[in-house]
């Protein structure tokens, strides 16, 4: 051995720093390479997650008219109950007196007996035709007595307004009144043994029969109109400023345009006759009172008690971006991708619905249009997520 190791010990017991080096920087270079290679194995495996895929519809800001859609029901324009305003019994009853028949006005529906009643018309047209004979006679006594008073020639003295008969004459002139107003009572008392419609109308409900005994104020049947209908609805302060303000200034009530519609969509133009006097005390609105014809142009009919829906259309907005019903999260945000494919989120309130349509002002948004807005967001969305687009159907 000592003479193997002697070859080496000629040129010194270690290795040179040179060789050394070279040694530890190949060392370090392997280690290395095996590191990284359970990385590089790592990163050939993991897959790449794919964009989130969110249908989006295209808007833009536009002018839109305010449109509200509300709720009411439809009423008669007049409802009365006819009553009797005499006493006897019911002789006559028409066939058309009954529940959900049509009336013309002056139809007779009922008719009372009315013998007494003409016998009081006779005594009262006798009294009346007795107080002007009486009148008469009083006033030819009157003059009389103003020719004796001459003939008297009473100097310095002035007939008395009992002398010259004054005082009966004025008492013949109010029998004569008093006999004509029992006249006119006892006609109206006859006219009214007959019970005629006071419009058309239809009939609701009857309450009387044949041979019925009725009194002052007994209800015959109970009627509403038939020209025309009436729908009443009520609005919220921020409906009616919606409706009526336009840039400080107040519309008229008149610029106001209105439909009514029926569960089955079918429609009729309306007139927008009065607005409520004041606001509900407890629900802050106020209310909108619309009259209907009960037939529409095709035809159909409009009955009282029918639930319809009202659409009212108001001032036009400048600034308007119409968007999906879907769009607006139950948070109130509206979830648009901007030219980068990145999600944003904004906080809008709605200003009016249109069918399955809401109408948002364009100050929601922060740049200008056109907006891909999202049709169906979901809680998983985060601001700045980069999502791939698609047009929804």
């Amino acid at each position: 051995m000592r003479s193997t190791l002697r070859p080496f010990l000629a040129f010194g017991a270690y290795p040179s720093k040179a060789l050394q080096a070279v040694c530890l920087s190949m060392l370090a270079l392997l280690v290395g390479l095996a590191a990284s290679q359970p990385i590089m194995a790592q990163e050939a495996t993991t897959p790449t997650l794919p964009r989130p895929l969110v249908s989006v519809v295209t808007r833009e800001a536009s002018p839109e008219a305010v449109e509200f859609t509300v709720f009411g029901a439809v009423s008669a324009h007049y409802q009365q109950q006819l009553t009797s305003e005499v006493t006897g019994r019911v002789v006559g009853l028409s066939s058309q007196l009954e529940p959900g028949l049509m009336l013309k006005k002056g139809d007779v529906l009922a008719e009372i007996e009315d013998s007494s009643y003409r016998a009081a018309l006779a005594t009262a047209e006798e009294n009346v035709a007795s107080s002007e004979l009486s009148l008469l006679q009083e006033e030819q006594r009157g003059k009389q007595a103003e020719l004796d008073w001459e003939r008297a020639n009473i100097k310095g003295r002035e007939a008395s307004p009992l002398v010259l008969r004054k005082p009966f004459l004025k008492q013949e002139q109010l029998k004569l009144k008093a006999a004509a107003a029992n006249l006119v009572e006892a006609q109206r008392n006859l006219a009214n043994t007959r019970i005629v419609a006071p419009f058309d109308a239809v009939v609701i409900s009857r309450s009387i029969a044949p041979s019925s005994y009725v009194t002052a104020g007994t209800q015959i049947a109970e009627i509403y109109s038939t020209d025309t209908l009436d729908v009443e609805v009520a609005l919220t302060p921020v409906q009616w400023q919606l409706l009526l303000t336009e840039k400080g200034n107040s519309l008229s009530v008149n610029e106001i345009s209105a439909r009514v519609l029926n569960e089955a969509g079918v429609e009729w133009p309306a007139k927008i006759t009065s607005i409520g006097a004041t606001a509900n005390a407890q629900t802050r609105q106020q209310s909108l009172r619309l009259q209907i014809e009960p037939r529409n142009a095709q035809g159909t009919v409009m009955r009282p008690g029918t639930f319809v829906r009202v659409m009212l259309i108001g001032r036009e907005i400048p600034d308007i971006v119409m968007v999906p019903a879907s769009a607006i999260t139950s948070q109130g945000y509206v979830w648009t991708v901007s030219d980068d494919s990145q999600l944003e989120r904004h906080l809008v309130t709605p200003l009016f619905t249109r069918v399955d349509e809401v109408a948002l002002d364009v100050s929601a948004f922060p740049s200008r249009g056109p907006w891909e807005i999202v049709v169906n967001p979901i809680s998983r969305y985060l601001p700045q997520q980069i999502v791939t687009t698609q047009a929804a159907e």
